[in-house]
């Protein structure tokens, strides 16, 4: 996967916000609140990586079940194909 450039990640407080920025925002104007574990999916799609090789990075690092991590994986990452974020 690859996150469309002109999306710009920003940690305020607790939470991470999404938006556009530059030549993207005069086509789509998105704000995406993130918690964590959306930030960390964020993060490992930003790398290149594919739905399997993140839910399996997930359930590593919060000790779930891969198959559960791999329900929530694809949840969000359909969420931001929904928004367009990806190319």
């Amino acid at each position: 996967m690859k996150i469309k450039d002109g999306f710009v990640k920003r940690k305020i407080g607790s939470r991470y916000i999404v938006v556009t920025t530059g030549e993207l925002s005069k086509k789509m104007n998105v704000v995406i609140e993130m918690n964590e574990t959306t930030s960390d999916i964020w993060d490992f799609a930003s790398q290149g990586m594919n739905e399997e090789e993140i839910a399996c990075k997930l359930a590593e690092k919060y000790d779930i079940s891969l198959e559960k991590s791999r329900s929530d994986t694809e949840k969000i990452v359909n969420q931001m194909r929904e928004a367009g974020v990806f190319e």
